[in-house]
């Protein structure tokens, strides 16, 4: 997976990521939507065939601290469903 920061400034971040699943970004975008400052957040398939995407976060301020908390919470939500899912396999 490759990213790329394509514009940045105080209230918005707005990245390409090349490669990696979709699954990833729904992820993320999951977790912004209910973070508390996020006023925005999604993502575009730029091209099907490229595996390239488009991911957008905008916030109230500080848009830096904010990505940092929601990717802090999905590695949470993502640690939480791993020890859940090894459970079932004991």
């Amino acid at each position: 997976m490759e990213i790329e920061v394509l514009e940045k400034d105080d209230k918005s971040i707005k990245f390409r990521v090349r490669g990696g699943s979709q699954s990833v970004l729904n992820l993320l975008k999951e977790e912004a939507d209910n973070a508390e400052g996020v006023t925005f957040a999604g993502f575009v398939l730029e091209h099907p065939l490229e595996k390239s995407s488009i991911f957008v976060i905008k916030g109230e301020k500080d848009v830096d601290k904010l990505f940092k908390k929601v990717l802090s919470n999905t590695k949470s939500d993502l640690d939480d469903a791993k020890k859940a899912i090894a459970k079932l396999f004991k």
